[in-house]
């Protein structure tokens, strides 16, 4: 057979190949849009060979240019996200050295382009304790591969700024799985710290004046407590209520209230050592706790100082306000060994003080430890007292000076307790006025009275008035002259035959308010006294701008006046006072012949007082009323049914009392009433 290769027509081909020119043109297009023309040419052979060289040729570029087109999108896509993730993004090497963080990070570290970061460390920008922590965890991160997270991290800035983070960091490795550094991402969470430190501050501070409130108190007494018995030291507690801020509370409104307790505790806080803690319970009572106590003079001392100090005068407003404080002081150990009863033995102590008259202070003495446990007996049955029919009114005349009529009543409140009986009214009054009940039980006496004075008229027994005395919180609070005129419709009395007596207090500071009221309560028609006149803080410039129709003359200036000079000129201006402004005079506390001679002389015009009457029941003093025989002569005769001063009962009940006593006679076994000069003092405090 032929060997192929001599073949004519392989001959034929092989010439073919080697001898005919050919040429082949390739376009290739590049991303991005570019195209590339390629050409090869020559004899067959080469034309094909070069033709298969550049088809795989143009084709591994091709794949390449996939591949970097993937990798374009890859790294768009990580710019963006790192661009605009509002967290903190970052890459860090095997050394703790930034590869890349986010735009947001470097807003957080103060960088203005996130390029900046790379290289550095932690320490480069952090403080030494966060770089110091965060290397520590990115250390053991590489070297156990387990990822961090919710890691909570606080960083204090050159300037005091706080900022905290909560970060995930997680181990960055590269296509092999080899650990080749680290990556986390941080979220900023300084809004939500600093909320919740507020709330924090709130729960334990005072809205009003920033200081601890009770549960903060209770949390640095006990730490007090236990710093002392760790030196055998002691601890003071010191309770601070303002003497008369009520009235100004009431008076100018609560904003004006407030700005004076923001004033009271910035003076406080002046007043007292770093070390000293004072706090806010609430409303005008504020606590201070002084630790490391060695002697009692040196709580004397605070004490002291901070009754100086609330003692001064008060600038708000464009008012000058004038309070005070009554300070009550216990000790750690000697009054009490826990801060609950370290605070309640100081609040005793503090009513002692004011019991004294107020800006003063008080150590808590064992005696005092009964009295607190029935004031807040007290206290508790207050709560319900007038709606289960414990308070009752009794009625004291009011005589004319010169004729000796019955001129009208006072209207006395007065608690028959079911078990304690009658309570004195200075026991219950101030606590009637701290729990708030003031306004609904003064609506109340009000009432009854009006509606007392018509019963009595129905029996043929003519009082020409009713007079009742109104606090001051019931005066700005309880919308009185709404009160008043719904309740003289209700009832029928004629206005005329209402005389409202209102504290001296009232007249505090500004009277612009004051005034208003009262004109309110004038154009009714109702009639006005000021209570106890002479004891408090009279303006007596603003004294001639009230409507007031009345001034009574405070039994105090009358108990002394034949032993005390200074009380009889008081008394004696009062009735001159009263007469230069058109105003008449009630005597209260009339209780000897001499000191009724003495208005007689002076020309008061009416007086009320045990000389005459207690105050008594409503069925008593009607019985009283209708026998009363007024004055033979126009001198200083007592009628027949008065009684002398040696003759007049005490209250003090030691059984059951028959409605119709009179107390003729201290002797008179019948009446069941101890009659001694001693219970003489709880009388004059009953009026």
């Amino acid at each position: 057979m032929k060997h192929w290769r001599k073949n004519p027509s392989v001959q034929s081909v092989k010439l073919a190949l080697c001898t005919t020119i050919f040429g082949i043109s390739v376009a290739v297009r590049f991303p991005p849009e570019l195209i590339r023309c390629f050409h090869t040419g020559g004899n067959l052979l080469t034309t094909l060979v070069s033709s298969v060289s550049l088809l795989l040729i143009v084709r591994m570029i091709a794949l390449r240019s996939k591949q970097d087109s993937r990798h374009q999108i890859d790294h768009d896509l990580l710019e963006a996200f790192l661009k605009h993730i509002p967290d903190n993004v970052f890459f860090k090497d095997r050394d703790s050295r930034f590869l890349r963080i986010s735009r947001a990070m470097a807003d957080y570290i103060g960088l203005p382009d996130p390029r900046l970061a790379v290289g550095k460390l932690d320490s480069d920008i952090f403080s030494p304790e966060h770089a110091g922590q965060a290397l520590a965890d990115e250390r053991e991160i590489i070297r156990t591969g387990q990822p961090q997270i919710g890691v909570e991290e606080k960083e204090t800035w050159p300037d005091g700024r706080e900022s905290w983070v909560l970060t995930n960091k997680l181990p960055l490795t590269d296509h092999c799985g080899q650990i080749i550094g680290t990556m986390g991402i941080a979220r900023n969470i300084t809004d939500w710290k600093l909320a919740e430190q507020r709330l924090k501050h709130m729960a334990l501070h005072d809205a009003l004046t920033g200081l601890p409130n009770r549960v903060l108190l209770q949390d640095r007494l006990s730490q007090a407590i236990a710093l002392a018995r760790r030196t055998t030291t002691s601890v003071a507690v010191l309770m601070v209520d303002l003497d008369r801020f009520k009235n100004v509370n009431d008076f100018f409104g609560h904003n004006v209230g407030d700005r004076l307790l923001e004033g009271v505790a910035s003076r406080l806080r002046a007043s007292l050592r770093e070390s000293d803690i004072v706090a806010r319970l609430g409303g005008d009572e504020f606590v201070i706790v002084v630790p490391l106590v060695l002697a009692d003079g040196d709580v004397e001392t605070v004490a002291n100082k901070v009754i100086a100090a609330l003692g001064e005068s008060f600038q708000i407003d464009g008012h000058t306000l004038q309070i005070g404080a009554s300070v009550g002081i216990s000790l750690f150990p000697a009054d009490g060994a826990d801060s609950t009863t370290l605070l309640q033995f100081a609040d005793a102590a503090m009513y002692e003080a004011k019991k004294k008259g107020g800006g003063t202070y008080c150590f808590f003495t064992s005696g005092l430890a009964k009295a607190l446990r029935r004031r807040q007996t007290l206290e508790k049955n207050l709560h319900g007292a007038c709606s289960r029919g414990e308070f009752a009114i009794h009625y004291q005349p009011l005589v004319s000076t010169i004729s000796g009529q019955v001129t009208g009543v006072e209207a006395l409140l007065r608690w028959n307790h079911p078990e304690e009986g009658l309570i004195s009214p200075i026991e219950f009054i101030p606590r009637l006025e701290e729990l708030g009940l003031m306004v609904d039980v003064g609506d109340w006496v009000l009432k009854t009275a009006c509606i007392q004075i018509m019963v009595w008229r129905k029996q043929g027994i003519n009082i020409p008035r009713v007079a009742v005395n109104v606090s001051a919180q019931q005066f700005y609070r309880g919308n009185l002259a709404r009160s008043v005129e719904r309740i003289l419709c209700e009832t029928g009395l004629r206005p005329e035959c209402l005389e409202l007596e209102l504290t001296e207090s009232l007249t505090l500071d500004d009277s612009a308010i004051t005034i208003e009221i009262m004109r309110n309560l004038k154009d009714i028609g109702v009639s006005l006294s000021l209570d106890d006149f002479g004891t408090g803080w009279s303006s007596l410039s603003y004294l001639r701008q009230f409507p007031i129709d009345r001034l009574k003359i405070d039994k105090s200036f009358l108990r002394d006046i034949s032993s005390d000079p200074a009380a009889a000129r008081i008394a004696r201006s009062i009735l001159d006072l009263g007469n230069n402004l058109g105003l008449s005079c009630i005597g209260e506390g009339v209780e000897t012949r001499l000191q009724r001679e003495y208005l007689h002389e002076q020309g008061c015009e009416e007086m009320q007082g045990f000389l005459f009457s207690r105050a008594l029941p409503p069925d008593d003093c009607g019985e009283l009323l209708r026998s009363w025989e007024p004055w033979r002569t126009e001198g200083p005769e007592l009628p027949e049914n008065s009684l002398p001063i040696e003759k007049i009962c005490s209250t003090r009940v030691v059984g059951p009392v028959n409605s119709s006593a009179r107390c003729a006679s201290s002797s008179d076994s019948s009446k069941e009433i101890r009659c001694t000069t001693e219970a003489m003092w709880l009388d004059t405090s009953l009026r």
